[in-house]
């Protein structure tokens, strides 16, 4: 993974917001500054998402797509169906016509390969391939079973994306064809990387700022009110359960969410989940809440939905393709030291959470419980200045000590006024012999104070 996340050069400074939001914790803190563990990363988007900073923190191919239009190559791309949510064109027709104001030879919608994809998964539940079926769409969902769940891949549907295949379909549409898609996940630059059909991938949010550069406006197309396809609801919560034929005997359940995908893979760990196929996606309420969509507008969930509801229906493409389907996942698991306990026990001791009451558990680290944040430390991921009644208990001890010290000085100030004071008095009623004799002894005293 060529570093699609990344905080360099950000102002980060001891916020840990984005620790607090990572499903799987895969941030490191050094100097007070966050950064991606690329290894351990799934490339949902809640630290971009999530960051007071709102900077450019993520890796883009516009620069060389344009270059690509400007050589005269015919780049052509292949277009999320959950633009509809996102970019005020109306149809695929809009879209297109949008797009090739920027340049590009031709769009076409990515809903046709969820619809190839879709009709796969029925496939193998009819002819019984599995007893348990995880949808492979979304790619960071893939990811977190790579990483944190290898021993459930065997239920990881062994199908590419609808990306991978859509694309697929454009090259042969299109031999000559450098093939872009644009939709509103970080994940599937990763996913591009790895797929032969996929040339470049960039999110909605890139499209717009390359709009705006531009000074291209979207161009609004009505749809065709007869132009209704089930595999555009992909994009929503449960919609590509919503856009199967349902198979006899299986049940199909919709989890959205990184967080409830994880509470569902450990169930399924523990087995006893049976002729199940399971919708996964990493965001709550599916693509049309993904984080390149979120980074532009907050009211992007419900109207997204509502878009998506409007622009889908019941009826099929009814394409056709000869494009391999199958893709097989590799597992890629994450491997964390396991400090001693011996460790563990050291860092809450100095964290003053060596007993049950202190550990308080507040999370204002990111990390959910104390001991969590000491592994963390132990690892070398976190650092003890991340906990908060820490730095508060260091900072009331410090200020105690400023205080001592501040206290006694003013007393030792005091002392050696009162004897100057005091030797002063006793001249003004001496001989001049004597008052000789108080001086002396007045700048003896003076100097030994020094």
């Amino acid at each position: 993974m060529s570093n699609i996340i990344h905080f360099s050069g950000m102002d980060c400074r001891d916020c840990y917001k984005c620790i607090r939001n990572c499903p799987v914790k895969a941030i490191r803190y050094a100097d007070g500054r966050a950064e991606i563990i690329d290894g351990e990363c799934i490339l949902c988007g809640e630290c971009v998402v999530t960051c007071p900073q709102r900077g450019d923190f993520v890796s883009s191919s516009v620069s060389a797509i344009r270059a690509r239009i400007a050589a005269g190559e015919k780049v052509v791309a292949s277009v999320d169906p959950a633009f509809i949510s996102d970019v005020a064109v109306g149809s695929i027709e809009g879209m297109r016509a949008t797009l090739k104001q920027l340049g590009f030879f031709d769009a076409d919608e990515a809903a046709k390969g969820c619809e190839v994809v879709s009709r796969e998964y029925e496939r193998i539940m009819q002819e019984d391939e599995a007893d348990m079926l995880i949808s492979s769409c979304c790619p960071a969902v893939v990811m977190l079973i790579q990483r944190y769940y290898p021993d459930v891949l065997v239920y990881l549907a062994p199908v590419k994306s609808p990306m991978q295949v859509h694309c697929e379909m454009l090259k042969k549409q299109y031999p000559d064809a450098v093939t872009v898609y644009i939709g509103p996940c970080y994940a599937r630059k990763r996913e591009a990387e790895q797929s032969e059909g996929v040339d470049y991938c960039i999110t909605f949010y890139e499209l717009r700022e390359w709009m705006r550069e531009l000074k291209v406006l979207p161009v609004y197309i009505e749809r065709d009110p007869g132009d209704r396809k089930r595999a555009r609801r992909y994009p929503r919560q449960d919609g590509l359960v919503k856009s199967m034929t349902p198979v006899p005997g299986w049940n199909r359940v919709a989890i959205d969410g990184v967080n409830d995908c994880i509470a569902a893979l450990s169930e399924i760990r523990h087995g006893g989940v049976t002729k199940t196929f399971l919708e996964m996606t990493a965001c709550e309420g599916s693509c049309v809440n993904g984080p390149a969509i979120r980074r532009n507008r907050a009211e992007s969930r419900i109207r997204g939905t509502v878009a998506v509801n409007e622009y889908a229906g019941d009826d099929d493409f009814g394409v056709e393709t000869d494009v391999e389907l199958r893709r097989y996942h590799d597992p890629e698991p994450v491997r964390r030291a396991h400090p001693a306990e011996s460790e563990v026990q050291e860092v809450l001791q100095k964290l003053g959470k060596d007993t049950r009451s202190r550990s308080i558990n507040c999370g204002c680290c990111g990390y959910a419980t104390c001991r969590q944040m000491a592994v963390a430390i132990c690892r070398g991921t976190a650092q003890l200045d991340m906990c908060l009644p820490y730095v508060r208990e260091k900072a009331e001890s410090h200020s105690h000590d400023i205080i001592a010290s501040t206290l006694e000085t003013a007393d030792q100030l005091i002392d050696k006024q009162m004897r100057v004071v005091q030797n002063i008095a006793s001249i003004l009623g001496e001989t001049t012999a004597e008052t000789k004799v108080i001086l002396t002894k007045l700048k003896e005293a003076v100097q030994s104070d020094e």
